[in-house]
């Protein structure tokens, strides 16, 4: 432990100058094979940061004159779930974890992950995402009706929006319930406002829609394994989030243990998500051959794996008007003339390539028509 502290330390001071991303990490050896290990994750508080999010307020008291005390509360942003996948040691399956475009307008997500718990077993969880882009638009066309007409209460928002469109101040609350100053459009250019508004956001979230699916399914994978809550104030989230996980970290010195590991072998992510199972292989001595990769593809062309009806086609080839109903006189009775074989069902005339296949395949002379029938 001391030695691993040190360690750190001079990590920290020698890139003190660099964004370091290490959580600061506590470790507790358990037993000769797993260690309990807490990661330390520190959200950036800064404004620009990206960590985090407003969401709204919450009470958190009243003062002696009995009014509420309300304090802003906020949510991890995804470069903060990050992190804390990171250091939870949150698994994806790539085999579960995909997109799919659905429709024209539609993108679904699907993410499964895994994390080891501090009691040393495996926890999974999986979500979808959903991004239906007609449903996206309406929503921004109401949005942006309400805020035309109530006010647009985000100072930026407004300020911005009475540069290019007509329009008024007016007294206001947020959607905070703080007194604000909005802006709300007037009717000449209500329309204008509403459209570009709808315009520019479909623009971009039809260049953005798949990803955003993705990743709206992969931080719900992480909200939900690390039970995480949905909002924090600011002192909440001045403390570090610390999430434990257990480690394989054998005693390597120990003969007992280095045997173990050659027969235990060291866990993997197949032990989070499920191994698929093993064909237990037949023994050469079994099969008389050798066992080899077979390749389907590459034997496509082979006639030795051609089906019954592509073998009677491949053996048709070299004879003329095979498949036509009335014979050309000349070439079958020419066969006839040669070989003398007919048919037992229909009394057709044969050559001896297909007399040859159907006393092999049928044990009976058949013309091609009635071998059809006979499969």
């Amino acid at each position: 432990m001391e030695n691993n502290s040190n360690t750190i330390a001079e990590i920290q001071k020698k890139y003190a100058g660099c964004n370091l991303l290490m959580p600061a990490a506590t470790e507790v050896q358990l037993n000769p094979f797993y260690k309990i290990t807490v990661m330390e994750v520190t959200a950036d508080l800064s404004e620009n940061s990206g960590d985090i999010f407003k969401v709204g307020s919450v009470k958190t008291g009243t003062t002696q004159q009995g009014k509420d005390i309300w304090e802003e509360t906020y949510s991890p942003a995804k470069p903060l779930l990050m992190k804390i996948a990171a250091a939870a040691g949150i698994q994806f399956d790539p085999d579960h974890t995909y997109g799919t475009k659905i429709d024209a307008n539609t993108y679904k997500a699907k993410a499964y992950g895994a994390m080891r718990m501090p009691d040393g077993t495996g926890k999974t969880h999986a979500d979808e995402k959903v991004i239906c882009l007609d449903d996206e638009e309406a929503n921004y066309r109401v949005e942006f009706m309400d805020k035309s007409i109530k006010g647009i209460t985000d100072e930026k928002a407004a300020k911005a929006a009475a540069e290019m469109f007509k329009g008024n101040w007016i007294d206001a609350k947020n959607k905070w319930g703080k007194a604000c100053k909005a802006y709300v459009i007037d009717d000449c250019d209500r329309e204008k406002y509403i459209e570009r508004s709808v315009l520019v956001n479909m623009t971009l979230l039809r260049k953005t829609a798949a990803a955003k699916a993705m990743t709206g399914a992969i931080l719900r994978v992480i909200r939900a394994l690390t039970g995480m809550k949905g909002q924090y104030t600011k002192k909440e989230l001045q403390k570090p989030f610390a999430i434990p996980r257990v480690t394989f970290s054998p005693d390597y010195t120990d003969p007992e243990v280095r045997k173990a590991m050659l027969s235990q072998g060291m866990n993997s992510i197949g032990s989070l998500f499920g191994a698929a199972p093993t064909i237990a292989a037949i023994p050469d001595a079994l099969t008389g051959r050798e066992r080899d990769e077979f390749n389907p593809e590459e034997f496509a062309d082979n006639p030795a794996f051609a089906s019954d009806e592509a073998m009677v086609e491949e053996n048709a080839g070299g004879e003329q008007n095979w498949f036509d109903e009335t014979p050309q006189q000349n070439s079958e009775s020419e066969a006839n003339e040669q070989t003398g074989y007919i048919c037992d069902e229909c009394g057709a005339q044969i050559s001896d390539k297909v007399y040859s296949y159907s006393i092999n395949k049928f044990g009976k002379p058949l013309c091609v028509r009635c071998q059809r029938g006979a499969h």
